[in-house]
């Protein structure tokens, strides 16, 4: 994509006039997440009509939310071609993106996450390098956002991230935070967009609205614009292309000549010969002249290439796959149908029963006067009847057939969805077999699978950035621990040297990053903790661990039970372990 050379006025007016043009285009998407997340919070709203429904029986949340799961895919990385040390690599990684999961908030991002992706037909993810972070001598680390749809601002026309030349994201912030992150005074930050604050009656608040841009140029590089209201905040053409300031006069980082300081981008590093020895195991000689004019032949510093992702670091999460669309199938819009049917008909009983009462009968000349409290009638008799006629009308109508009707039309949304009671946990009057109720289960489950292959795409997709983001700014390794089979701690490390590798026939260094990223089906968390548990007793039981009286066999499961986090599984996997080396010793004794 071209965009306009240097002048500033003229890139912030190209991109605002892009992000207009891609939101007008979006206005329809935008009013179908509205109207999705307005019948999810129980809207009284009929279609086509301009009388609201009397009362909301709200199937839409209750579906919705039976199919919210707390499990959070574990990674898995291979070598898309086989070598050792392309192995240990792939676990590397693995370890890397499990140590970004421990770290991060992924049980409150995995939550929004859920409800988007059911509710709107979707979620978007978003991966940033934060170089702002500092631990332990490691400098920067991976941040990670759940987002809502309506908070990204696709190119028209285009339904993968992969195939767009533009998209946009859309924040709210403090006027203090982005004051302090992109270091504006209080008069450039009153140039940027203000959010609209309903608690101050429309007044302007303290937040304000920020859009990214990200782009690819004609070279296919990533570029990112920012900018609020009339306010460029920041702009880089090549995203992840590394820079540094450095002084006009001597050209040094940090020097004390004075001299006017200037940002360049820096695409290579010189690395000793010693660690690419160390890391890619081959070194080529260089040649080089002396200042004499004699030829030397020696190792010196080689230039290596900064490794540049070539990706938006953008991942979006169907619910399921629909045609010519970005975001997936909204649970939402197919079951609207039956919400607005059974809002309808649930108005209809609530109002026969405001109608219904029991109307008192009383003579005309009866001293005792009688209130009804519902609709203040009184059926008076005539004169000269008699006063044994009091008596009463009971005008309760019958509202069985709203009730099955209500009820059907209920099925129907679980249906369409592929939920059963048995799914739901909801408890069924029939007589049938534990077995019988099981395999329901799961054959509503299999109907949600594509839903859950939809979320492990996205997940396997989002690791790739987060590799893709160590692989090209972070200098220092990444310290790694990890348990083996044995329940023993191991250390490890994650460094970028590693993945260093030279082309002898282009006669330059790359950096490998030829990886299959996906999702380790047995990394338990797939699966309940209950269900995970009464497997392991039953391997336990059927001595697929080995003799169930051993101590050492005993140790195994309670190791399975920790990583299950199984309670107080630790406590009987230090005793087994104590109990183990107690009976190596009486034997040492006994020899």
């Amino acid at each position: 994509m071209k965009t306009p050379k240097n002048n500033k006025a003229e890139r912030l007016a190209f991109f605002k006039e892009l992000y207009d043009n891609a939101r007008m285009n979006s206005a329809e998407l935008y009013a179908s997440f509205d109207r999705a997340m307005s019948q999810y919070r129980g809207s009284t709203e009929i279609d086509g009509s301009d009388e609201a429904a009397l009362t909301v029986r709200n199937i839409t949340y209750e579906i919705v939310e039976s199919q919210i799961g707390s499990d959070i895919p574990m990674p898995k990385a291979e070598a898309a071609a086989y070598s050792e040390a392309r192995e240990r690599n792939a676990h590397n990684i693995e370890r890397l993106l499990r140590s970004v999961r421990e770290k991060l908030p992924f049980e409150e991002m995995n939550d929004m996450d859920e409800r988007y992706t059911y509710i709107y037909g979707g979620s978007v993810w978003y991966a940033e390098w934060d170089n702002s972070e500092e631990h332990l001598g490691e400098v920067g680390s991976v941040k990670v956002h759940c987002l809502s749809p309506r908070d990204l601002v696709p190119q028209p026309g285009i339904y993968s991230i992969r195939d767009m030349e533009y998209c946009f994201l859309r924040f709210t912030t403090t006027r203090g935070e982005i004051m302090r992150r992109y270091r504006l005074s209080e008069e450039e930050v009153e140039l940027c967009e203000s959010e609209f604050d309903y608690h101050t009656g429309g007044e302007e608040g303290d937040t304000v609205s920020l859009v990214i841009c990200f782009w690819r140029d004609e070279e296919g590089e990533v570029g990112r614009f920012i900018f609020s209201g009339e306010l460029t905040l920041s702009d880089l053409p090549r995203y992840y292309t590394r820079r540094a300031e450095v002084c006009c006069t001597c050209g040094e980082e940090s020097c004390s000549c004075g001299g006017k300081r200037q940002t360049l981008e820096i695409k290579k590093e010189l690395l000793d010969p010693e660690i690419l020895s160390f890391y890619t195991g081959d070194v080529i000689p260089e040649v080089r002249l002396t200042e004499e004019g004699a030829v030397e032949t020696g190792l010196i510093p080689r230039e290596v290439p900064y490794y540049t992702p070539k990706l938006f670091p953008i991942v979006i999460r169907k619910n399921t796959s629909g045609e010519g669309s970005l975001f997936g199938q909204s649970d939402c819009d197919y079951i609207r149908p039956q919400q607005q049917a059974i809002n309808k008909v649930e108005s209809r009983i609530l109002k026969k029963l405001l109608r219904a009462a029991v109307t008192p009968i009383v003579p005309e000349d009866a001293t005792v006067t009688v209130n009804n409290s519902v609709f203040g009638q009184v059926i008076r008799m005539k004169p000269g009847e008699s006063a044994q006629q009091y008596g009463k009308v009971d005008t309760t109508p019958d509202v069985s057939q709203d009730i099955i009707e209500a009820e059907r039309l209920y099925d129907h949304a679980k249906r369409v969805i592929g939920i059963s009671d048995a799914y739901q946990g909801i408890d069924s009057a029939s007589g049938e077999s534990g077995v019988a109720r099981q395999l329901r289960i799961s054959q509503a489950s299999g109907r949600l699978e594509s839903k859950k292959m939809m979320k492990h795409t996205a997940y396997a997709e989002l690791d790739r950035i987060i590799f893709c983001l160590y692989l090209a700014f972070a200098d220092e390794p990444r310290r790694l621990t990890y348990k083996d089979a044995y329940g023993r701690v191991h250390s490890s490390e994650f460094c970028r040297y590693d993945f260093l590798r030279f082309d002898h026939l282009a006669g330059e260094y790359y950096f490998d990053d030829d990886y299959l990223f996906g999702v380790d089906l047995n990394g338990g968390s797939e699966y309940q903790r209950e269900a995970l548990w009464e497997r392991n007793l039953e391997n336990l039981k059927a001595g697929t661990l080995g003799d169930p009286s051993e101590p050492i066999t005993l140790l195994r499961y309670w190791q399975a039970q920790e990583r299950a986090h199984y309670p107080y599984a630790r406590e009987n996997v230090e005793y087994f372990k104590a109990e183990i080396g107690r009976e190596a010793d009486r034997e040492y004794d006994r020899i």
